[in-house]
């Protein structure tokens, strides 16, 4: 891990940020401004890095690159439970528990910005809209992990997998300017078998059929969705639409 002691992040960085909650709503300029302060220390890591071990309790907004909230059990194994991407911020479900159970990793390099828990009761407390949109966001990845979960425990895997590939082209949609077919997709055979429950090996016959089939293509860490349509098929499930709910507070 590096530490920074000064902002280096290009703007694009801080662009993809807001982004990730303007899906809900369109942001006032002071809420914007208010985004671009919210912040304390800047730290890299590299792939493989641990962020936050289980039990820690701190939070941090990721920047740029990809991480994911493991658990690792008892018997030494590890389970893939979410992927992250930038805007996500990283230890929120650790607040609720006093001993939390995941681990946050790094599956490529890395920046995050660490955020103070009162800066976020300072969030709560003088901006209860951006407050408002967190928890949304927050709902949003707990609703996808529900489906994840009922496609795990009750699709086939090729299911589970193109669902899988689906949702991460259109999460890489809301960070990307112009989004096309073909995205970044480091995710490791391995760990896209431990976020559908299969072993690298399954999910290696997985991909060899979904490109066989003219479905998808992956090239130097590149996935390309050769075919929409017949993906969604595959995976069963209805377009991501967020809602931009009217109740939420005034600025």
């Amino acid at each position: 891990m590096i530490d920074q002691a000064e902002d280096t992040s290009p703007p694009a960085d801080r662009k993809r940020i807001i982004s990730r909650l303007a899906g809900f709503a369109t942001l006032d300029p002071a809420e914007i401004e208010r985004l671009l302060t919210f912040e304390g220390p800047k730290s890299e890591f590299v792939r493989g890095d641990i962020i936050r071990s289980e039990g820690e309790r701190e939070l941090y907004l990721l920047l740029d690159g990809w991480a994911a909230s493991a658990v690792v059990l008892a018997d030494g194994s590890r389970q893939l439970i979410t992927a992250n991407l930038p805007g996500d911020i990283l230890g929120l479900p650790a607040l609720a528990m006093e001993e939390p159970i995941d681990t946050v990793v790094a599956l490529t390099p890395v920046k995050v910005i660490h955020i103070s828990q009162p800066q976020l009761g300072e969030l709560f407390a003088h901006s209860p809209r951006l407050a408002a949109i967190m928890f949304l966001i927050s709902q949003e990845e707990r609703s996808l992990l529900m489906e994840r979960l009922a496609l795990t425990g009750q699709a086939s895997a090729l299911t589970s997998l193109a669902a899988l590939i689906l949702r991460l082209y259109e999460r890489n949609g809301q960070v990307d300017d112009a989004p096309t077919a073909s995205f970044f997709m480091p995710l490791t055979q391995r760990e896209l078998g431990e976020l559908i429950g299969v072993s690298s090996v399954h999910t290696n016959s997985l991909i060899k059929k979904l490109r066989n089939e003219g479905v998808v293509s992956i090239k130097n860490r590149m996935l390309t969705i050769e075919d929409k349509p017949r993906l969604i098929e595959i995976a069963g499930i209805s377009p991501w639409r967020r809602s931009r709910p009217s109740w939420l507070p005034g600025l």
